[in-house]
């Protein structure tokens, strides 16, 4: 007893060393990782092509700047404030690095993320109704493309999900493949004789030969949405300001964030290239936007308000989403998500644009 009695206390007094040592480590490593910010935005955001000011909360020798792992020429007007010239007309967020030595000699790194806007003001671009086709009202419109002449049209809702094969003047389904019933189609592009074709939530894109059979299917790793393609180039949007670039083999190639004059344009879906722009529907809306592959920046938008059928059974769900160009005709056809009929435009000035002429 008396042995245990003598053990207890000391057992008491080495936990409670060791916890104090501990405490002490712990306060130690977190004073030594907390510091104040070197470099805060003096704004949020600036517009593209704008001067970025950096304030310091110390003065730096040997300043370094880097802009998404490139490095920037910086000014300094005072011993605090640092100008970045962004010298990039692409639009989104921006990785941006001060780096220098402070009054000790030693070297110190902050990291921001600076977002660049659009300086361009989108144009409203008019268009005329040159003729309005049939349009079957079971089919759930998620993509459109014309391709050899003919029109093809992939459709969404599960057990419902097709490819098909249409014929625009009459709306007559002239060949359909049903896509298994646990997925939800999405958008559609044709590349070299091959039909390309995404779903929402399932990760895969079916690839078909142009008899509409399956001949390998891909991975990707974001809802799909829309697609399009420029040369061999996949484009994806998955309902955010973001379009995504894929080989043919679904390679990822970088991506691009999407802006007008206000800030981003989320719920990117139906897509179409034609001629340096992506045309994209925006979800839930009746506006479709043009939009400059090299910079993100929305140049013009169509709204077609005027198009939308009466009497839709679903007018929150049965909205604008089908955009195909036919080059021969220089007309645009739209059609939305079970709506009786589809619609040939002709868009004014659609792609006659120069960017510089656009600017705020």
């Amino acid at each position: 007893m008396k042995k245990i009695g003598f053990c207890l206390p000391f057992i008491f007094i080495c936990c409670w060393l060791a916890q104090s040592c501990e405490k002490k480590r712990e306060s130690s490593k977190t004073e030594k990782h907390v510091r104040s910010a070197i470099a805060t935005l003096s704004e949020p955001s600036y517009v593209s092509n704008d001067t970025i000011s950096i304030k310091l909360s110390e003065p730096l020798d040997r300043l370094d700047v880097m802009l998404d792992d490139k490095r920037i020429q910086a000014f300094q007007s005072d011993t605090l404030t640092v100008l970045i010239p962004t010298n990039t007309s692409k639009v989104g967020f921006y990785q941006l690095i001060i780096s220098g030595l402070h009054a000790s000699k030693g070297g110190i790194s902050d990291t921001l993320f600076v977002e660049i806007r659009s300086d361009i003001k989108p144009r409203h671009l008019q268009y005329q109704l040159s003729t309005t086709y049939p349009h079957a009202t079971t089919s759930f419109t998620q993509g459109l493309e014309f391709y050899g002449g003919a029109l093809y049209e992939g459709t969404g809702q599960h057990g419902q999900s097709r490819l098909m094969r249409v014929e625009p003047t009459t709306g007559i389904i002239m060949q359909s493949k049903d896509l298994p019933i646990e997925h939800f189609g999405e958008g559609i592009t044709i590349v070299n004789d091959k039909i390309y074709q995404l779903t929402w939530k399932s990760g895969q894109c079916f690839r078909y030969t142009m008899g509409l059979e399956v001949d390998k299917t891909f991975r990707y790793y974001t809802q799909g949405w829309g697609l399009t393609h420029k040369d061999t180039t996949l484009i994806v949007s998955d309902g955010s300001n973001r379009l995504y670039f894929y080989t043919p083999d679904f390679k990822p190639l970088g991506g691009l964030s999407v802006y007008d004059d206000k800030g981003a344009v989320s719920k990117l879906n139906e897509l179409e290239y034609v001629d340096g722009y992506v045309l994209a529907n925006v979800w839930e809306t009746n506006r479709i936007v043009q939009v400059d592959l090299e910079s993100g920046k929305v140049v013009g938008e169509l709204n077609l308000t005027s198009l939308v059928p009466k009497n839709l059974i679903d007018p929150q769900s049965d909205v604008l989403n089908g955009i195909a160009y036919n080059h021969g005709e220089h007309a645009l056809y739209v059609t939305g998500k079970n709506w009786p009929a589809l619609y040939k435009l002709t868009v004014k000035d659609l792609f006659k644009v120069k960017i510089n002429d656009l600017a705020l």
